[in-house]
C-alpha cells in the first residue's frame, strides 16, 4: 500500500456564477409563465423553447457544481484528476519530472476560464486560488496544478525528496 503524503480536493464554488445562473433560471421561468398565461403564442413552441433553455441553464449549473480537482502526492509521484474532464486519475512518476516549482499565477489567469487551460504542451488546472505547482516533465510538457494548501504541499514534497 502506498503512503500518501498529501491529498487535496478542490471544488468549483464561485457563488456569483451560481447566483447568476439561478437568477437566469428564475427569470426565464417567470417570462415563460407570463407569456403562456397571456396567450397569443403557440403553446407547443413556447414550451419547447422554454424546455431547451431550462435544460441548457440547468445543465450548465450541474456541470459547474460537479467540477473538482483532486491532487495526491505519494512516494511514487503525483496524481491528479480534474473531473469531469478526466474520468480517471493521471499519474506522474518522480522519474518523469524535470523541475518542480511553486508559483503564483496572475489575477488575470484566475478570471480567464478559472485557470483551466488545455494546450498541446501546457496544461493548467486550478479550481480556486492562484498558488500552484508548476511541473516541467522530461518530455517537454508543462503542467500547472493549483492548490489551496501550498504549505502542506511543500512539506509533502520535502518528505518525498522530490524538490
Amino acid at each position: 500500500m502506498r503512503k500518501t503524503y498529501h491529498k487535496e480536493e478542490q471544488r468549483f464554488r464561485r457563488w456569483e456564477v451560481f447566483a447568476l445562473l439561478v437568477l437566469l433560471i428564475i427569470g426565464t421561468s417567470y417570462h415563460f409563465i407570463d407569456l403562456y398565461l397571456s396567450g397569443g403564442y403557440d403553446p407547443f413552441l413556447l414550451t419547447l423553447q422554454y424546455t431547451l433553455i431550462a435544460i441548457i441553464l440547468t445543465g450548465t449549473l450541474a456541470y459547474l457544481w460537479s467540477i473538482r480537482l483532486i491532487l495526491k502526492v505519494d512516494k511514487e509521484g503525483i496524481q491528479y484528476q480534474f473531473f469531469p474532464l478526466h474520468y480517471r486519475k493521471h499519474k506522474i512518476k518522480w522519474e518523469e519530472l524535470e523541475h518542480i516549482e511553486f508559483i503564483d499565477t496572475p489575477v488575470s489567469a484566475e478570471l480567464s476560464g478559472w485557470a483551466v487551460r488545455l494546450g498541446t504542451w501546457e496544461r493548467m488546472f486550478s479550481v480556486s486560488g492562484r498558488t500552484g505547482l508548476s511541473l516541467s516533465l522530461k518530455n517537454g510538457q508543462q503542467l500547472f496544478i493549483g492548490t489551496q494548501h501550498p504549505e502542506e504541499l511543500k512539506e509533502a514534497l520535502d518528505r518525498t525528496n522530490a524538490r
